[in-house]
């Protein structure tokens, strides 16, 4: 299903001539009879829709239908309403009331993410610019992170706040066009080796550079199939009544293209090997370890304990929860090799997003150092010059230690118990950890350790919730908890516990944004 807006009753949105010509040639590169991805009546177009409802219908029979592949692909213009709630432009829209005459992106989200397509891939080819250059432009810019769609792969055709360009008298967009090149490539092509086709020829004509964002396997989906030269011998024709069922590559499941304004998104939740949504499990395994910012519970403390059981009662989780103790540095291999549904918490780092999904963050802090109480020469991170400092293994604290202060001693410990128990022989003169951890270990020994008030580096590391790539419903309902328990007394309580300085309690506070930016984007990284 194609659906493009190329033409408008309001002056304020300019026509797009190259929207009728994008949505022609899409249909037939995708419907190619030897490289492309569609059977013919599984690709349908929709032009110009006049209203809600036409879109609507268009949706709904796509969501419905599709079994192995939903793919949505939409160019026209980007509008928003008063409140800065991102709308999609159709023929009929009144730029002054967007929200009664477009079609709002929380609605193509909800759809989108509610198919029970094993493979979802979302396109937008538009502008993010107000001014007006090119027949693609608006006087609103687009709010990309409202496009975020949990589960997909997402290439947009311009960075934040640049042009897409339609070239007047061109045969299609620019994005489009490169679109259209890449898929009439020989061979297959994943969505990543486009999204490179796309990146060299648009950059080489000086267009801006078309950014993505990739979640789980989304990235290796073909969506090309065969040499774009057909073979000597050509398919035979079947009739209707008589053809035979077609293949596991053929049958893909009916596509909506619907041309969306202001970036080409690519969304899809492919995964050979998705997991079980343990969610509706009668029981969760939860790995966990021993959390030593909250030593009076052992294991059963305030992130390994308290906080994975109300974030799964809040996602719907009615069942038995099993607690696992793990080895830190061994946490994510647990969940990769699926040991463990879910395990928590750790820092969200690129490597480790190549191997799981996260939900999170739950907090954030900077690295920070804890010394003996009566330590007064070490108040600076120069301090550290020559001290020895211990960290624990499987953390992300060593490399930054070494940009902080080269000449520091960096001796490496298997837990922070182990830290403590040199600390107090003298082996090490401070641990080096996130402050959000060496602030619990104060609370819990007041009278023998100190958090230096005055040392924090490093960046502002995000931790969360791994699972196991590949099972994005479970993800997004984790990531609706998270926002929940975050917003909570609850979250509020336990951190202020921990958190006596005010500057630390409000950079561990996550926002909403944050959530949804760095929830369920496995794959994401590089």
């Amino acid at each position: 299903m194609l659906i493009g807006a190329g033409t408008f009753h309001d002056p304020e949105l300019p026509d797009i001539p190259a929207v009728r010509t994008n949505l022609e040639d899409l249909r037939k590169v995708l419907t190619h009879p030897v490289h492309g991805l569609l059977e013919a009546d599984h690709c349908q177009t929709l032009a110009d829709p006049a209203d809600q409802a036409a879109v609507g219908v268009a949706l709904t029979a796509a969501v419905r239908e599709a079994e192995d592949l939903l793919l949505v692909y939409y160019c026209g213009h980007g509008v928003l309403d008063d409140t800065g709630a991102l709308h999609f432009a159709l023929t009929g829209t009144n730029a002054e009331h967007v929200g009664f005459s477009a079609i709002h992106v929380d609605l193509v989200k909800r759809m989108v993410g509610s198919a029970r397509a094993k493979a979802r891939v979302l396109l937008l080819d538009c502008c993010f610019s107000g001014q007006a250059v090119t027949v693609m432009s608006n006087r609103r810019s687009l709010a990309l992170g409202q496009l975020d769609l949990t589960g997909t792969y997402t290439l947009t055709s311009t960075p934040a706040n640049s042009l897409s360009h339609a070239p007047l008298g061109a045969r299609n967009t620019a994005f489009t066009g490169a679109l259209l090149n890449a898929l009439r490539e020989p061979g297959p092509l994943t969505l990543d080796e486009i999204h490179r086709h796309i990146d060299r020829e648009l950059v080489g004509r000086g267009f801006p550079r078309p950014q993505r964002r990739s979640v789980g396997s989304a990235g290796n989906l073909a969506v090309t199939r065969g040499p774009i030269k057909p073979p000597p011998a050509s398919r035979p024709a079947t009739s209707r009544s008589g053809r035979k069922p077609p293949s596991a590559a053929a049958k893909t499941g009916r596509a909506l293209l619907a041309m969306l304004p202001l970036a080409l998104l690519q969304g899809s939740t492919y995964a050979p090997l998705v997991p079980e949504p343990f969610l509706d499990a009668p029981r969760v395994v939860v790995g966990v370890w021993r959390d030593e910012g909250n030593r009076t519970n052992g294991p059963e403390s305030s992130y390994n304990h308290d906080v994975i059981t109300e974030l799964l009662r809040l996602a719907g989780f009615k069942g038995e929860i099993t607690f696992r103790e793990v080895a830190r540095e061994d946490a994510i291999r647990t969940v990769a090799r699926k040991d463990v549904n879910i395990a928590g918490t750790l820092g969200i780092t690129p490597s480790r997003e190549r191997e799981v999904d996260f939900v999170g963050p739950l907090a954030s802090s900077r690295l920070g150092v804890l010394v003996p109480r009566g330590n007064k020469g070490i108040e600076k991170i120069g301090d550290l010059s020559w001290k020895r400092v211990c960290a624990i293994a499987g953390s992300t604290t060593v490399d930054s230690m070494m940009k902080a202060e080269r000449r520091a001693q960096i001796s490496v410990a298997a837990s922070l118990d182990d830290c403590l128990a040199s600390l107090w022989s003298g082996k090490v003169d401070a641990i080096v950890g996130d402050r959000l951890t060496l602030a619990g270990m104060q609370l819990a020994m007041q009278d023998r350790t100190k958090l230096v008030p005055g040392i924090r580096f490093g960046h502002l590391e995000s931790t969360g919730f791994a699972i196991a790539k590949g099972n994005n419903d479970t993800c997004e309902r984790l990531r609706v908890a998270l926002q929940k328990y975050v917003s909570s007394q609850d979250w509020r309580e336990r951190f202020s516990e921990r958190l006596p300085l005010t500057k630390d309690i409000l950079e561990a506070l996550p926002t909403s944004e944050e959530i949804d930016e760095m929830s369920c984007r496995a794959g994401a990284a590089g």
